[in-house]
């Protein structure tokens, strides 16, 4: 999996990255409230069990969504994000964190990846198994001269 990192200006710019013929998306351990405070909510359990007006904080899940729902995850302006595009929706087996990291990226492309990217702040990172996906980031007006680091991922 080949990767670049580039410094980025906005969450238009952002969007403008993804492959928008990959409409399932998964992003890890998605903070929705990145400040340390309470706020209402209501909240429904895989299970059924439905909890009404919770106060809660310090949030974290993952989320699976489509495109659709990524551009409104961006327009939250979360600051850190591991976003990744898949062929199919990530199986309800596939745990990341139980992933050993010597053949994690074998295990992701065989359940569909196409894409990953890290947001960190104003940086992010792509990373991709195609690498004409990445040349065409790499060749847009926009972002050449914003490349800070190529590499392959492990």
């Amino acid at each position: 999996m080949n990767e670049l990192t580039l410094e980025i200006n906005s969450n238009e710019e952002i969007w403008t990255l993804f492959d928008k013929n990959v409409d399932s998306i998964f992003i890890h351990r998605f903070i929705p409230n990145e400040t340390l405070e309470w706020w209402k909510t209501d909240f429904n359990t895989g299970s059924g069990k439905k909890f009404k007006n919770l106060s809660v904080r310090s949030m974290e899940m993952d989320v699976q969504t489509d495109l659709n729902g990524l551009k409104k995850i961006l327009a939250m302006n979360t600051r850190q994000l591991r976003i990744y595009q898949f062929e199919k929706p990530v199986p309800d087996t596939l745990s990341f964190e139980s992933l050993p990291e010597n053949n994690r990226n074998q295990i992701l492309k065989q359940n569909g990846l196409k894409h990953f990217f890290f947001l960190n702040f104003e940086y992010i990172t792509v990373a991709s198994f195609d690498a004409a996906f990445l040349t065409n980031i790499e060749s847009n007006p926009t972002f050449e001269k914003r490349i800070i680091e190529r590499g392959t991922a492990t």
